[in-house]
């Protein structure tokens, strides 16, 4: 190899690689579209391989691309810590940040963090706003919030989106259900069961709604409740089953309030940050969603 892969590279590799997309990662990185095609052209012709392969209009990683990937992160990571540490000793911004969460984050993971973060942090304020994910992706489109932490999709994809940490999701019910301690259940054995679902506009139902529709599942009656907790309440008395991030029931498994289902519902999903625009956030809002990568990367779910 007579030339070294840049910096520049490996960040158009690993941005098309997580959208997908050439024209949508040059306009994340600043980047004319024919700069960064010729960015990947050169990562790709020093490599010997292409990293991509062309499916349409987008472009999907091949087995060198997955296998690259990672260690691409890794490095870019490590560059962007090193940056930080530095910059941080006498560029700490100072101020108030407005932070928007659905509810699983909101009530089940920041908190804890979030009061690391303040011990550390004397010159930053933080006010948070809890809602349902289509509640705070119109609060950061209306200027409310600095920066949403919303759980799976958006429906329109008219702001700036970025992976931030696995969730896993389980199905639950009360100790006493029929199905409570068997070791293996079936798709077939939920058909026409009563579910308890969050309220439509909900990160958590729709992202059920969309599994189950792909698996077949046929639910019985739906008893619709608006909060999380009161979810959980219902469904140890035995109204019907759920499906609930693993956060939010960590608690009621370990002390057998509440039971999980050995299942797989294909229903693993994205926590991500969105804000109106992620090049051109304030100083302050930057460095508040570089300790959400920081504190993804600790906590091992960093995105890919």
């Amino acid at each position: 190899m007579n030339q070294d892969v840049t910096i520049r590279q490996l960040e158009v590799f690993v941005v098309i690689a997580r959208e997908g997309n050439l024209t949508r990662a040059a306009e994340l990185l600043g980047m004319t579209q024919s700069a960064a095609s010729m960015s990947l052209k050169q990562f790709e012709n020093l490599l010997g391989y292409p990293v991509f392969s062309r499916v349409g209009r987008g472009l999907v990683l091949n087995d060198l691309g997955r296998q690259l990937l990672p260690k691409s992160q890794q490095i870019l990571g490590q560059l962007e810590a090193m940056v930080s540490e530095v910059y941080d000793q006498e560029h700490v911004p100072t101020g108030h940040v407005v932070i928007g969460c659905s509810t699983t984050i909101g009530n089940y993971l920041l908190p804890s963090y979030l009061k690391e973060f303040l011990d550390e942090h004397d010159g930053i304020t933080v006010s948070v706003h809890v809602g349902n994910t289509n509640e705070i992706a119109r609060m950061v489109r209306r200027g409310d919030v600095d920066l949403g932490l919303i759980e799976g999709e958006l429906v329109v994809h008219d702001l700036y989106e970025e992976d931030w940490m696995r969730d896993h999701l389980v199905v639950i019910v009360s100790p006493n259900h029929r199905l409570a301690g068997k070791k293996r259940v079936s798709q077939a054995m939920l058909s026409r069961e009563s579910w308890v679902m969050r309220e439509m506009g909900s990160g958590t139902r729709s992202t059920v709604s969309q599994a189950a529709a792909r698996q077949g599942l046929q639910m019985g009656q739906v008893v619709e409740i608006g909060h999380t907790e009161a979810i959980k309440r219902a469904v140890e008395t035995g109204l019907g089953l759920s499906c609930l991030s693993e956060l939010a029931v960590k608690r009621e498994l370990e002390d057998g309030r509440l039971a999980a289902l050995p299942m797989d519902m294909g229903v693993d999903r994205w926590f991500r940050m969105i804000c109106v625009d992620g090049a051109s956030v304030t100083p302050l809002v930057g460095y508040v969603m570089q300790w959400m990568r920081d504190l993804a990367m600790e906590l091992g779910e960093k995105r890919v």
